[in-house]
């Protein structure tokens, strides 16, 4: 189904949206949460909260496309939830947050207030690196994929996908530097 049909759905308060956004992204949603919370039952969890965050947000907001906006969701509820679930142990995804915090700071009001500016640097850089890069960058501070699985989707050693990363961190640090965002 189209984003289109299902976004009408939503306006039209139709219960065949969930069913539709469940058929085109459930997978999606379900690997994003499962990278982020420990449990599946947590990820289920959090992707049902993602469906009931679009249920009652579309309308008024008519994302298009839907995709990023339903991931976007998913994603916070995840984070939020792994939050509230550990106070004290470290998922596999804060150990890789944590480490592009070195990159980028960690002072959350300043974080809030520059976070289209950082965006925008960050797109910046990853339209200057090759498509291998971006989909291990992505891969992992994106959608929290271990290196192990990284490295199995684009074929290459783990040792190799942990030198890009670090290579990759460190240019965007340089480029952040560059840009006044970060100061070393």
């Amino acid at each position: 189904m189209e984003d289109r049909e299902i976004i009408a759905l939503l306006f039209a308060r139709s219960e065949q949206a969930i069913t539709a956004l469940s058929n085109k992204f459930g997978r999606r949603l379900t690997r994003l949460a499962r990278n982020i919370l420990p449990t599946a039952q947590d990820a289920e969890e959090a992707v049902n909260d993602t469906y009931l965050a679009v249920w009652n947000t579309v309308p008024p907001h008519n994302p298009d496309p839907i995709a990023p906006y339903i991931l976007r969701i998913c994603k916070n509820i995840s984070v939020s939830r792994l939050r509230a679930l550990t106070a004290q142990k470290r998922s596999a995804y804060e150990v890789a947050l944590d480490e592009l915090s070195e990159t980028v700071g960690r002072n959350t009001l300043e974080r809030i207030i520059e976070a289209r500016i950082l965006g925008q640097i960050i797109d910046r850089f990853l339209d200057r690196v090759s498509q291998t890069d971006r989909v291990i960058f992505l891969r992992r501070y994106w959608y929290g994929d271990q290196v192990k699985d990284i490295a199995r989707r684009v074929g290459m050693t783990e040792n190799a996908v942990s030198v890009r990363l670090n290579r990759l961190r460190s240019n965007l640090h340089h480029i952040l530097v560059q840009e006044g965002y970060y100061e070393r």
